[in-house]
């Protein structure tokens, strides 16, 4: 009874290995595939069209100057350039594209492959400026929900003209100046923060120009009645049953030495936001949370960042740490028989 126990245990456990081996392998293979399409998709573009691409955005940025007697015509110029030249005939990136997509960050290579979402454009546009001596930034936001309940996010850019105002340009609604846009998104969606990027760095909450109605709070990490000093905020906007994060993937926000950290976010009917605040410790992370709804004037929402659980990172690490010696204990458990075998002949 005891050895078909054993047989039977055996048996499952070897149909276990197997089919984690098979997915592990599967999934390699799969990506591996996409790598070499990927590597020669980009070989392709290096050798051969990278330098024409590269002309023909110089010649162009050239025809935009001669076309242009100031800052506002030269926007506007590049805006109607890209929405002819790219936007109008280009696809959207999908899941599968992620390599090509990570490949490079040159607009010249979203346009041989001919594709590219709300970032991609925004670079596209942004390059065109720099080329023709403009000054731009990347502006962005972690999420928004629209009147339809759909969730998503989105990029565009500010161009400061006149070396005094920032404009909005967003090709892919066709904004440019002399109109004023800021308030054209809340029109259609319920925002997150916005913020404006330069060189990859977040510097400047841009959230008022673009929301009509804020609330501006501090966000105070105690533990046991003391200060936790750099929590990382995780916020989720929560509307007529649909929740999206809004602060936490795009837009990182921290607490500082003081526990303190101010949060600007827009007011809305039917609106809640979910707070999360998270202290990474090694292996382990305490979080806490808090729901507010706004309109009241909050001033400081302090949060006990108290209920420890696994670090998720830390997790999946010792996670791949023991299948990779699941996988490996058969192979290695055979060497020191197979010697002994050998030893006893």
């Amino acid at each position: 009874m005891k050895n078909l126990f054993e047989q039977k245990r055996t048996f499952i456990l070897n149909i276990l290995k197997y089919a984690i081996l098979g997915i592990v392998v599967t999934i390699l293979l799969f990506s591996a595939v996409l790598l070499i399409q990927a590597a020669c998709t980009y070989s392709i573009y290096n050798y051969y069209a990278a330098d024409h691409i590269e002309a023909y955005l110089n010649k162009s940025s050239e025809n935009i100057l001669l076309k242009s007697s100031n800052d506002t015509e030269i926007v506007q110029n590049i805006v109607k350039w890209e929405c002819n030249e790219f936007i109008s005939s280009s696809e959207m990136f999908g899941k599968l594209d992620i390599i090509h997509r990570e490949m490079s960050h040159k607009s010249s290579w979203y346009l041989f492959l001919n594709k590219g979402n709300c970032g991609e454009r925004g670079v596209v546009f942004e390059d065109m400026a720099n080329r023709t001596g403009l000054t731009c930034r990347k502006i962005a936001i972690n999420g928004f929900i629209d009147f339809n309940g759909n969730t998503e996010n989105h990029a565009w850019s500010e161009v400061l003209i006149n070396e005094s105002e920032w404009v909005v340009a967003d090709s892919g609604f066709n904004y440019s100046p002399p109109a004023n846009h800021y308030f054209d998104y809340s029109k259609i969606w319920l925002l997150g923060p916005v913020y404006a990027f330069e060189n990859g760095v977040q510097k400047e909450d841009r959230t008022t120009y673009y929301i009509p109605n804020t609330e501006e709070m501090i966000i105070k990490s105690t533990r046991d009645g003391d200060i936790i000093p750099n929590c990382s905020i995780n916020i989720e906007m929560n509307n007529n049953g649909k929740s999206q994060r809004v602060v936490g993937n795009v837009i990182k926000l921290k607490t500082n030495e003081s526990g303190l950290c101010p949060v600007t976010l827009g007011v809305y009917d039917n609106t809640s936001y979910t707070l999360r605040l998270v202290d990474s410790k090694g292996i382990y992370q305490y979080d806490g949370e808090k729901n507010i709804v706004l309109g009241n004037k909050t001033k400081e929402v302090e949060i006990e960042v108290n209920q420890p659980r696994p670090n998720i990172a830390s997790s999946i690490l010792l996670f791949l740490i023991i299948l990779n010696l699941f996988l490996w204990k058969p192979i290695v458990s055979k060497k020191p028989h197979k010697k002994q075998k050998f030893e006893k002949l």
